[in-house]
């Protein structure tokens, strides 16, 4: 378990960096809005996770390790 809450710190990363992946994972997951929600506010919640996208991209994230198979 400490091993995951390490990971989810991102230690790595700047604190702007964090709070990036964070705007992202959190604009991702608005992405599933339930079927009664104006178009409007579909519109804004599509545009907000473009952004969180587009600045996602600037992120340098760590390469994960590879595990070999023997």
């Amino acid at each position: 378990m400490k091993e995951i809450l390490k990971e989810l710190c991102m230690p790595s990363l700047t604190w702007k960096q964090r709070l990036t992946v964070w705007y992202f994972a959190l604009s991702f997951c608005s992405l599933c809005v339930s079927d009664e929600t104006p178009l409007s506010i579909v519109l804004l919640i599509v545009l907000n996770f473009a952004n969180s996208a587009r600045l996602i991209c600037k992120v340098q994230l760590p390469e994960t390790e590879k595990e070999e198979r023997v």
